[in-house]
């Protein structure tokens, strides 16, 4: 009699005994499948032929020896023993319930192939085979299973056509589990130990995630395992078995819950999963390092949450206690389950538990937006985007959600404020509010809320001539609330308008109040409606709380906008990217505000996009394209071709108004970028064009001008839009409507510069270069000339000018020459604007000289509030001509100024580039020497410019010192004069344009000539220091980083005079000032020398942009070779004093931001340690003293040498210890070394002798006792110590006690 439980036992503690061993591994192949192919004929001929011992042997041996068995032969194996196995089930199938058939016997039929299946499934299903190969690989077949073990395959991928068998066998087996079986077997333990084998088996099978692979063999699986729970009882076994499952195999969860969702589903028993869950819900882990297994039941609850939302719901209360668990892993789970019974809870009726528990679901969400751990926070964020995806809009939690994501724009981990943006995109592209089209334009929703509000008023008023009591009716009565329902709706609503804005919803409910009245009520104080107005009313209202919350989303929206906008310059690409979908979905929708994001991101057109930028980078580049191109490029497919022509037109256009240069320089960019991807069509540039020459009619002046700033920057990528037709913006741009509007002409002049590229004449010969630049009678000059030339009063001519100039430097051939003449003619409009009044109208100043604005200016003796008397301070300084600056015409004098600064910085420019082409020739001919002798133009280019480059340098060095400003004949010589005479004079020349634009010319003059710079530097300090302009101050502040850039020798004494601006009181100077230092000292041009404090201290202005450009310094500067950490000495030096210094509060924000560069570099760290102690000693001052000890608990103490530099130091502050601050820091110093894990027993000692010399230092200096427990010396110790100090006080005299 064949025992299953027994062999079962057997087989699982040694290897059983074979009688009639069939050795399948030194048989050949042909015989061993003829043998397979006679034991097939028995198994299917006859259902008892397993039940003889020769042919249960020849099996038993197949199982023995298949992992050393060819594929094939396996296979055939296989199909020998299902053939069998189905003929046997064929049978039952017809005869088991037929009584007269005795089956009893047939137990141990289906026990022996549970028996062979379970050896078999067991030797082939191991998770390698690697240690199957040392045995029978004597046969030909040998190496084919040698190769196969070092590759450690399946054998799923050994055996062919394994799936199809499996799946053909589990079928059987299925059919055969629902037979009544309990026929076959006398006894339970017996049926169940039949039953058993096979719930192993497909554990042994779902441990393989090859099979997972196969829906069909899991449905096989799964239904036998299901009809073990139904009809045999299995619930604890397999519900143990899923739970160990789960437990040991990451691969499962999603499977198994599969598994639950069938058995409750599909055959309508749910204590599986409820034993399952249970079981689960218990589950405690034990350290927070415990990833696999909450990782495993994560995603098991997850997916059942999924599979069979109703299931979860019935437990979900055993789950919540995980929201308090250490393991993040599992809070998040909870997160996404109550995320996923959300969704199933909108889908089905709704009811008022359904409502009930869609509430308590959303309170736990929102409470979670605050985990401590940022992986739970951005789940919580996943969640709600999930949320925003379904049909159902919950409009009562909607706004508090939208608060809650906005606040998690400001979360400190990266990842988080990636899910809030994209949660925020989410939200808005699913906002309910589709009445309108979808558009979210708020003056569109307040216009139609007051349309409302006013057709409520006529209809209240007019039920209320129907009142009874006239009095009462014209008595603007209050009216009642209409009923308990719309009171709950206002109270809901009220707790989720945040406290910022209940001012507008306290507003919003008195305009609402009239639209709520009761419509039903017969109170003589409420007005009485027909049904028609009642109806109307009830429809009124309901449109009055829609728009009403239409408006309040779209101001929630707003206010994250300035959040999203700073985001754009995140470190973190994903973030960007992410604001960059945000601002594409805010302005399809037209949320007021949005392009300001739209502007901000054209600035991400700098991030790298070359061949050495990262993926990052390029993908940033490549993503700020398409949404332009998306945003203002895309053609309409609905429209015509004109049409879109036109609205692209029109979009280009519009993003040049209210431009600043920084967006236009990255709009400029942008464009280029664009062009080369072809993305502006040829029909968008003739539009431009015809847009800028319209003559038809006024255009106005907005759009000629973006139209010409467009084509400007288009010319950038593609210069024949201006080289095609250069006559027509000569006539457009520099004529009749450029002479009326001076932007057309500047924008003009910078797109006609798009003709000659001047960096590219570097490269090139100066043959080339004569040919590509123009000759001086080009009509271009003419009309760039009449631009210069112009008479008029608009502040517009200088920037107009300046592109004038830069014009006829970059184009013509001899711009000295044009230069030259423009000087001479706007002098003379200079002198002849001088009055030769009757010399007694000099007693009124300038004769009422006009101003820019149009008023006149008293320039006797009475100066205004921006000027400044620097007469008397230097002997060198020009006095004023009465006459002259009586008389003189302010605003030709500032023309004739600027022209003469900004030229000489154009002559400065050419002469460089004169100097780089001439070298470019020399190394081009010293190259053709080498193969040819030298002729007699190389002997007249050497004697003129020499034999190397460095004569050459020279050479144009010395026409620049000497000549330019100090030759009578010289352009410029001639003018500097007049210049240094207006800006010494501000009391005669109060003009204040006149004053910058004088300023500005002579720090420019001061740029070409060191010893006129040197000369002039002290005038130019004095102004700096005395003037009341900002606009100057912050004008000079950015010319003394040009004239350190040119003569850096002449600042280096002047050095302090760059940092004084940092203290100005107007921002714009403390900017510009801290710009140009963050320039000058990044890139090595000054020497930093104990000023660094100043710098330090605008770490901590009130202004965010300067504060921001501080700590950029600083980020770039720690880059530098120890750069912090030798400045900061003199940094804590520059902070810390009373005179000049910064509050306590500011110091400890400053220095620990500093601190944060030196300390993961340990020499540096202990070498602070040092330097710190011995500044204890320098100083007398207590707040020093707590400066220093804070500095001091920044570090961190890491090394031992730090450790033990800081005790020898003790001398050095153990006065201090009577400061109360002090101590504090030195004692937290001791709590953080405590703290410290990782220490030696060395360094522990140390540590606690520092702890007891701070102890007892501290009782000295304040006199009081020494307590055990601060000194940390045991009872004992103390009462040991006591004793020795009387046994001492015993040798001293009554005098000396």
């Amino acid at each position: 009699m064949f025992n299953l439980h027994d062999q079962l036992i057997k087989l699982e503690n040694e290897e059983p005994e074979i009688e009639n061993e069939y050795d399948f591994i030194n048989t050949e192949t042909a015989k061993t499948k003829r043998a397979l192919n006679s034991l097939t004929d028995q198994l299917v001929e006859s259902n008892r032929a397993i039940n003889d011992p020769e042919v249960f042997d020849v099996l038993q041996s197949f199982s023995r020896d298949l992992r050393g068995l060819d594929g094939k032969v396996i296979a055939r194996g296989m199909d020998a023993i299902i053939a069998g196995l189905e003929s046997e089930i064929q049978y039952l199938s017809k005869n088991i319930e037929n009584k007269a058939v005795d089956t009893s016997s047939h137990g141990e039929i289906l026990d022996r192939y549970a028996y062979i299946l379970q050896w078999v499934i067991d030797g082939l299903e191991s998770e390698t085979t690697s240690n199957q190969g040392n045995t029978g690989l004597s046969r030909t077949k040998g190496r084919k299973t040698a190769k196969r073990a070092e590759k450690n395959l399946l054998v799923c991928e050994i055996v062919p056509g394994w799936g199809s068998k499996a799946v053909e066998l589990f079928s059987a087996v299925r059919q055969l589990f629902n037979l009544r079986l309990s026929r076959l077997w006398g006894s339970t333990p017996e049926r169940d130990s039949f039953i058993e084998v096979f719930i192993r088996i497909a554990n042994k099978i779902l441990e393989n995630t090859a099979y997972l692979k196969n829906p069909e063999l899991q449905s096989q699986l799964f239904h036998i395992l299901c009809i073990c729970v139904v009809h045999y009882n299995k619930v604890y076994n397999i519900a143990t078995m899923v739970t160990q499952s789960i437990q040991h195999y990451d691969h499962l969860g999603e499977p198994l819950a599969v598994l639950l969702k069938m058995c409750t589903e599909q055959y309508e028993v749910t204590q599986l999963a409820d034993e399952v869950l249970r079981g689960m819900a218990n589950k405690e882990f034990s350290t927070v390092h415990d990833r696999s297994g909450p990782k495993n039941l994560a995603s098991f609850i997850i997916s059942l949450s999924e599979q069979s939302p109703k299931t979860m719901i019935r437990h979900i209360g055993v789950f919540v206690h995980y929201l308090d668990s250490d393991s993040h892993l599992m809070r998040s789970a909870i997160i996404e389950i109550i995320g996923n019974l959300i969704i199933f809870l909108a889908e089905q009726e709704q009811t008022e538990i359904t409502r009930n528990q869609i509430i308590e679901y959303f309170d736990i969400l929102e409470q979670r937006f605050c985990d401590i751990h940022f992986l739970v926070r951005a789940k919580v964020l996943q969640v709600c985007q999930r949320l925003c995806s379904i049909k159902a809009k919950f409009p009562k939690q909607r706004p508090r959600l939208v608060d809650l994501v906005i606040k998690r724009l400001h979360d400190k981990t990266s990842s988080v404020r990636k899910h809030a943006v994209r949660a925020m995109i989410a939200l808005l592209e699913t906002h309910p509010f589709i009445m309108d089209g979808g558009e979210l334009v708020i003056e569109h929703l307040e216009e139609q809320s007051e349309k409302i509000n006013k057709e409520l008023e006529a209809l209240t008023k007019k039920a209320s001539q129907k009142i009874r009591n006239p009095e009462k009716s014209q008595s603007s009565p209050k009216y009642k609330e209409s009923g308990d329902d719309e009171d709950e709706d206002e109270d809901e609503d009220e707790e989720q308008v945040p406290e910022k804005d209940k001012e507008n919803e306290e507003a919003i409910n008195e305009q609402g109040e009239e639209r709520d009245s009761a419509v039903g009520t017969k109170d003589d104080n409420v007005p009485e409606f027909t049904p028609e107005d009642a109806n109307r009313v009830m429809e009124l209202q309901m449109r009055q709380r829609y728009y009403r919350d239409a408006m309040y989303f779209v101001r929630q929206v707003q206010g994250a906008i300035p959040t999203l906008c700073d985001l754009l310059g995140s470190t973190n690409k994903q973030e960007v990217m992410e604001g960059i979908n945000f601002f594409v979905a805010a302005a399809r929708y037209r949320i007021a505000g949005a392009q300001q994001g739209i502007r901000r991101m054209s600035h991400l057109i700098w991030q790298p996009s070359g061949n050495n930028a990262n993926e990052e980078t390029k993908g940033i580049h490549a993503k700020l394209i398409e949404s332009y191109y998306q945003l203002y490029l895309t053609p309409d497919p609905r429209a015509t071709l004109q049409e879109n022509t036109n609205r692209i037109t029109k979009n280009l256009i519009t993003l040049t108004f209210n431009a600043t240069l920084a967006e236009l320089t990255s709009l400029e960019a942008l464009l280029k970028a664009m062009m080369n991807e072809g993305y502006i069509a040829d029909e968008v540039i003739q539009k431009l064009r015809n847009v800028y020459g319209y003559t038809k009619k006024n255009l106005p002046a907005a759009q000629r001008r973006g139209a010409i700033l467009v084509l400007s920057m288009l010319a950038k990528a593609q210069p024949s839009i201006v080289t095609d037709d250069i006559d027509f913006y000569l006539k457009v741009g520099l004529g009749t409507y450029g002479h009326e509007d001076l932007l057309v002409a500047k924008y003009t002049c910078i797109a006609l510069q798009s003709l000659v590229d001047s960096p590219n004449f570097i490269s090139r010969d100066v043959e080339e270069i004569e040919i590509k630049r123009l000759p001086m009678n080009n009509p271009i000059f003419q009309r760039l000339s009449q631009i210069l030339r112009l008479s008029c009063h608009d502040l517009e001519w200088f920037p107009a000018a300046e592109q004038a100039i830069n014009s006829i430097y970059s184009l013509g051939d001899k711009p000295s020459e044009l230069a030259t003449s423009l000087l001479k003619d706007q002098f003379n409009n200079v002198l002849r604007a001088i009055k030769e009044d009757n010399p007694t109208d000099s007693g009124n100043g300038s004769a009422d000289s006009t101003t820019i604005d149009g008023t006149t200016n008293n320039q006797n003796n009475e100066t205004d509030g921006d000027e400044m008397d620097v007469e008397n301070d230097d002997e060198a300084t020009i006095k004023a001509s009465p006459k002259i600056g009586s008389f003189v015409d302010s605003w030709e004098l500032s023309k004739l100024l600027f022209m003469v600064g900004h030229i000489a910085i154009k002559e400065i420019v050419l002469i460089e580039l004169i100097e780089s082409n001439l070298k470019n020739q020399k190394s081009k001919r010293d190259a053709e020497k080498k193969n040819e002798g030298i002729s007699e133009q190389d002997e007249e280019l050497n004697q003129v410019a020499g034999t190397t480059e460095d004569d050459i340098g020279e050479a144009i060095a010395s026409i620049r010192e000497r000549e330019f400003l100090h030759t009578p004949s010289s352009l410029l010589a001639n003018y500097a004069p007049l210049v240094i005479h207006v800006c010494s004079s501000p009391a005669t020349y109060g003009d204040q344009t006149l004053q910058v634009h004088a300023i500005t010319a002579l720090a420019k003059l001061m740029c070409v000539s060191s010893s006129f710079c040197e000369q002039h530097l002290p005038l130019l300090l004095n102004i700096l220091k005395r003037s009341n302009s900002p606009v100057i101050r912050s004008n000079i502040a950015i010319a003394l980083g040009d004239i350190t850039v040119c003569f850096s020798n002449l600042m280096g004494e002047n050095v302090h005079f760059l940092y004084e601006p940092l203290r100005d009181t107007d921002l714009k100077v403390k900017r510009s000032m801290l710009m140009v230092l963050t320039h000058l000292i990044l890139n090595g041009m000054i020497k930093v020398k104990g000023q660094l404090g100043e710098m330090a201290k605008c770490l901590e202005d009130p202004d965010p942009r300067v504060a921001d450009l501080s700590k950029l310094f600083f980020s770039e500067l720690s880059s530098k070779d120890n750069a912090i950490y030798n400045n900061l000495p003199d940094i804590i030096s520059s902070l810390s004093t009373s005179d000049g210094g910064v509050s306590e509060e500011n110091f400890a924000r400053i220095m620990k931001f500093l601190f944060e560069f030196i300390k993961d570099k340990d020499r540096q760290a202990e070498n602070v340690v040092e330097k710190l102690c011995q500044r204890f000693r320098a100083t007398t001052e207590p707040r020093q003293w707590r400066d220093i000890s804070y500095c001091l608990s920044l570090l961190p103490f890491k090394s031992e040498r730090s450790v033990r530099r800081l005790l020898d130091g003790f001398s050095c502050y153990q006065e201090t210890l009577s400061d109360n601050t002090v101590h504090k820091n030195l004692s937290d110093i001791v709590v953080k070394l405590r703290s410290q894990s990782f220490q030696k027993q060395d360094t522990k000692i140390i540590v606690e002798e520092l702890a007891l010399k701070i102890t007892q230092g501290r009782a000295r200096a304040t006199g009081e006792e020494l307590a055990d427990e601060a000194s940390g010396i045991n009872s004992e110790q103390a009462n040991l110590a006591m004793a020795q100090s009387y046994d001492n006080m015993d040798v001293y005299s009554d005098d000396e006690l």
